[in-house]
């Protein structure tokens, strides 16, 4: 059976709950996640210095590897829940290699800027490590000026079957239906390959 794994693309700015929408639904559809900034996480850890005093490149080679992951997932028949801050205009080059592969779903978490960027913030400075491994900015901009910054984030806008999630408070819509609208893609598959067997029967 010719089957394509579904790659299910959680994106958003930051501070938006990428990460943990991204577990809860891994935990519900027995998926993998791919988080990018977990790569970059491990890739930080092998040189032992802080993320800044790395080469001016390192965001663009662990971006690099990160999809190079991603599309192996994928060409290896494995559905995968994919996790990155990136905006349009890094997804948009990407695309057609993952259209090619699978059956693809964005999620944006959609939230508002400020609640946002103080979660960011928030996160960052309760736990120090993460301006060692991510050059927290807005940390370091808060420290400096007292202003938390909202900054600017252009959501992926591609003709690629999108889910709004706002993630504010409560999910709406929420996970089951999030799940249900996932599983819809492998219905979906299954009716198109029974459409192409019964067009080869006649």
């Amino acid at each position: 059976m010719n089957r394509r794994p579904k790659s299910i693309i959680i994106t958003g700015r930051a501070g938006a709950g990428k990460t943990t929408l991204s577990k809860k639904l891994g935990q519900q559809l027995w998926m993998p996640v791919i988080s990018r900034d977990e790569i970059k996480e491990g890739y930080v850890n092998t040189y032992g210095v802080k993320h800044d005093q790395l080469s001016p490149d390192t965001d663009g080679i662990v971006s690099d590897f990160f999809f190079d992951i991603v599309c192996q997932y994928l060409a290896n028949k494995v559905s995968v829940i994919i996790e990155a801050a990136f905006q349009h205009a890094v997804w948009e080059p990407r695309m057609p290699r993952i259209l090619e592969l699978s059956l693809p779903l964005f999620i944006v978490c959609s939230i508002d800027e400020e609640i946002a960027a103080q979660r960011h913030l928030k996160r960052g400075l309760a736990d120090p490590r993460r301006e060692f491994y991510h050059e927290d900015k807005r940390v370091s901009l808060y420290r400096a000026t007292g202003d938390i910054g909202t900054g600017k984030y252009v959501a992926p806008k591609l003709n690629v079957s999108t889910i709004q999630v706002s993630t504010d408070g409560e999910y709406i819509p929420c996970i089951d239906e999030i799940v249900k609208q996932i599983q819809s893609l492998d219905a979906q598959q299954v009716g198109a390959a029974d459409a192409l067997s019964v067009a080869g029967d006649l």
